[in-house]
């Protein structure tokens, strides 16, 4: 699913359920991989510089349309809230209720699927995924307090 329609489907959903026209740009992020969808408000001071929805590439391709616009509408309750000036973080209970009314997702719903990276300790021998590479620079294990060798890819979730 590509920018193009995230954004035509956005703005039926927000038309259609809140009576808004959709107000801000969605990017598609190569970077993002812990996160399936964010709603962004970046500050400069006590100043909005810029918001947006950022959806994860990585989930798009892995995901199925249902599962993806579960999540994008997901953000853009984040978005239409916030617009209009009500709770729109997810533990607000205006903003559960509003998923709920909807019969949308909450938060951590759905488990990331793709591409995820195994580690493994050099001493214990103990394993694990992470989406991100590198790790096995900045950490220790926390059982034995040996280092962590990058083993390779994997793909979670298929």
């Amino acid at each position: 699913m590509d920018s193009q329609t995230l954004e035509r489907c956005a703005t039926e959903f927000l038309k259609k359920h809140f009576d808004m026209p959709l107000g801000i740009p969605i990017r598609i992020s190569k970077r993002m991989k812990s996160r399936l969808g964010a709603f962004q408000i970046k500050y400069r001071g006590n100043e909005v510089v810029k918001c947006e929805i950022v959806m994860s590439s990585e989930f798009l391709y892995q995901n199925t349309e249902e599962t993806i616009l579960d999540v994008l509408y997901h953000e853009c309750v984040h978005y239409a809230l916030y617009a209009e000036g009500l709770p729109y973080r997810d533990s607000d209970a205006e903003f559960i209720t509003t998923l709920d009314r909807l019969g949308i997702s909450r938060t951590r719903t759905y488990v990331y699927k793709g591409r995820s990276h195994l580690y493994e300790c050099r001493r214990c021998r103990y394993q694990f995924s992470k989406n991100i590479k590198g790790y096995e620079k900045r950490y220790i294990c926390g059982r034995c307090r040996g280092k962590f060798k990058y083993v390779g890819k994997m793909t979670l979730g298929n």
